[in-house]
């Protein structure tokens, strides 16, 4: 599909960052990761990254400074379910990334979402830890890294000081907060190697891994007026329906019993397409709190789409007890992660609190008969 002109909010993006300072040097993370490929990105004067299988073969890359002093170093030829170590530049020490690429077979994994984690917070940072813990295959992240406008120095603080050492070890996947992108924000440079050009419209993306096919959308690609994102979203979730299952995550919830305000049209403009492209799961934050939905069909018979809100990446919950909604069997505002298991039979859905105690469990087979919900829910709170 062909590159659309950029949406008003991404041109004023561009705008407020376009004299920025560079980034701090030190900033490292994986991304784009395929069962023969990765992205390691970086900041800093180190202009190499030389990686090396278990057997010692290595696969070096030189990366020029881009925009802001990022380096983008696009890793090919590697081999499926194989871990890596990378070795950026000749620094003493030298920093180092870990990474393991996805296999070619279908084989159960495991992966973490976290969302609305920078408010800074020592409850942040241990939560930053638990999910380290458990060493998932990479770790998507559902928006609102640093408040409350995503500047570097907000950034420096809030993400990559308690995130550093998890990033060194564990794949990201980002998708973007209403506060990240805020106009002097430093999202768009600094995760635009996540798109990897990508972003016809906005900031979205695809990627498979084994038996899923995930999806980042950006809340503003479906507001109502435009929603550039529409066309390209109902095309990818098409053309993915070999896999048996589809995974949508985005920051702003279509479907949610909070008090936030969304994007004006979200639910009208994303929710047919996410269940007419037969998505078994969407994953949001925004709210701050952990919630999950009866299946929904509210734009399609056949479909039984789960919403989750998983919003409780720090210390800065909602108030506690959460209005009581009957779509909603699950809320809890409490500071978590969660922990999802894949197999091409199963979904295995957990919020883990702090203390890695789970707070709440849902499953889902493929080809199950399971109640959904056409109509009932919370009006949405559009701006």
């Amino acid at each position: 599909m062909g590159r659309r002109s950029r949406p008003w909010w991404a041109a004023v993006l561009l705008l407020g960052v376009a004299c920025s300072r560079r980034l701090p040097a030190g900033w490292a993370y994986v991304t784009r990761v395929t069962p023969t490929a990765a992205t390691v990105v970086w900041t800093g004067p180190m202009e190499t990254v030389d990686c090396r299988r278990p057997d010692g073969r290595s696969v070096q890359v030189v990366a020029p400074e881009g925009r802001r002093g990022l380096r983008v170093a696009r890793l090919a030829g590697l081999v499926p379910a194989t871990d890596y170590g990378c070795r950026i530049g000749p620094g003493h020490p030298p920093s180092r990334v870990r990474f393991r690429t996805a296999s070619v077979e279908s084989v159960p994994f495991t992966f973490a979402a976290v969302g609305d984690t920078g408010d800074g917070s020592r409850t942040a940072a241990a939560l930053a830890r638990r999910i380290l813990a458990g060493r998932p295959a990479f770790l998507v992240h559902l928006g609102d890294f640093a408040y409350p406008g995503g500047k570097a120095r907000q950034y420096a603080a809030e993400f990559f000081r308690p995130y550093g050492r998890l990033l060194r070890r564990i794949p990201l996947m980002p998708t973007p907060g209403n506060h990240d992108l805020e106009p002097r924000s430093v999202y768009h440079d600094l995760f635009a190697p996540a798109a990897d050009g990508e972003d016809a419209g906005g900031p979205h993306y695809a990627f498979d891994w084994n038996a899923a096919h995930l999806v980042s959308v950006s809340s503003p690609e479906f507001a109502r007026d435009g929603a550039p994102g529409a066309g390209w979203l109902a095309a990818d979730l098409a053309a993915a329906a070999v896999r048996p299952w589809r995974i949508v995550f985005l920051h702003e919830p279509p479907y949610s019993a909070g008090v936030k305000f969304t994007v004006p049209g979200l639910r009208d403009v994303l929710e047919p397409i996410v269940e007419r492209g037969r998505t078994d799961l969407v994953l949001a934050g925004h709210e701050h709190l952990y919630e999950r939905s009866t299946p929904a069909c509210a734009y399609a018979a056949e479909a039984r789409t789960l919403h989750v809100v998983s919003g409780g990446g720090g210390a800065n919950l909602d108030p506690d007890p959460v209005r009581p909604h009957p779509n909603f069997p699950r809320v809890v505002s409490v500071t978590h992660y969660l922990r999802i298991r894949v197999t091409p039979a199963e979904l295995d859905i957990r919020a883990v609190d702090v203390s890695g105690h789970v707070v709440d469990r849902v499953r889902r087979r493929r080809g199950a008969d399971v109640a959904c919900l056409s109509s009932g829910w919370p009006p949405p709170r559009d701006r």
